[in-house]
């Protein structure tokens, strides 16, 4: 997988999978992709974006949570033991 783009867009590509089209994740869903580094737990995602948009942790824990499952589920990322 190949990210492109800038903080406000990022698309991904699936170069091993030429087939596969690309995402384009723009507001909220490229804040999240950026903020899933591989070292941050989701409570701690959850905290960069509820700064990032100026809300509330709990206004934007369900969201973020649901958008973190959906990428977990394309197999766009991989959850890790710590």
């Amino acid at each position: 997988m190949v990210q492109v783009g800038d903080a406000d867009r990022v698309v991904l590509l699936d170069l091993d999978d030429p087939a596969h089209p690309p995402r384009i994740l723009t507001g909220p869903a490229a804040e999240i992709w950026t903020a899933v580094d591989g070292r941050r737990t989701l409570a701690e995602v959850t905290g960069v974006v509820a700064e990032a948009f100026d809300a509330p942790v709990d206004t934007v824990a369900g969201d973020v949570s649901a958008f973190v499952a959906s990428l977990l589920e394309a197999r766009l990322v991989e959850e890790v033991a710590r």
